[in-house]
C-alpha cells in the first residue's frame, strides 16, 4: 500500500510538471536581436581550412619563410604583415625542430574578426607515435572585404586557451 502511494505521488508530480510546462514555447537564444551576425558560406569554411592547411604544410615541409609570409597581425582596423621581430621568433622556433606533421584540432567561427583555429605541429610522426610531442598554436583568421587573412592570436588569449587545454589533458 505504501509503495502504491509513492508511485502515485511520483506519477502525479510528473504529470503536474508536464502540464505546467508550455511545450509551445521556443527555446530562447542568448543572441541579442540587434547584434551583428556573421554570414558564413561553405566557401568561407573551405577557404579558411585551405589557408590553414597551406600554412601548416609550408611549416612541415621546411618552407618557414613562406609560412611566415602567410601571417598577419591586426593593428586597430589595419591588417599588417607580421613585424620583423615576430618573424624572427617564429623562424627560430620552427627551424629549431624537425616538424613531422600537423593536425587542425578545432576551429570556431564567431565573427569576421573572431575566428579561431587551434592546431598542433608534431615533433614525431603522428602515424607511428601514439601520443607524439607537439607544439600547439592558435591562429585567428580574419575576413576583411571578402578576403580571409591568417592573423596571430592575441597572446593573452592563447595563454588562456593553452591553460584550459592543459587542465583537460
Amino acid at each position: 500500500m505504501k509503495l502504491n502511494k509513492i508511485v502515485l505521488c511520483s506519477f502525479l508530480s510528473v504529470a503536474l510538471f508536464s502540464a505546467c510546462s508550455d511545450s509551445s514555447k521556443k527555446p530562447s537564444t542568448n543572441v541579442a536581436p540587434d547584434s551583428p551576425q556573421m554570414v558564413l558560406s561553405a566557401n568561407d569554411t573551405a577557404t579558411v581550412l585551405r589557408l590553414t592547411n597551406d600554412f601548416l604544410e609550408l611549416i612541415t615541409s621546411g618552407r618557414v619563410d613562406d609560412a611566415i609570409s602567410c601571417l598577419y597581425i591586426l593593428d586597430g582596423d589595419d591588417i599588417l604583415p607580421l613585424p620583423t621581430e615576430q618573424q624572427e621568433g617564429f623562424r627560430e622556433l620552427w627551424n629549431a625542430f624537425d616538424i613531422k606533421g600537423y593536425a587542425i584540432n578545432s576551429f570556431t567561427f564567431n565573427t569576421e574578426t573572431d575566428t579561431q583555429v587551434n592546431y598542433s605541429l608534431y615533433l614525431k610522426d603522428p602515424s607511428t607515435s601514439r601520443n607524439p610531442p607537439a607544439i600547439k598554436g592558435l591562429i585567428e583568421p580574419i575576413r576583411r572585404d571578402g578576403t580571409w587573412y591568417i592573423t596571430l592570436a592575441n597572446l593573452e588569449g592563447v595563454q588562456q586557451q593553452l591553460q584550459r587545454e592543459s587542465l583537460n589533458d
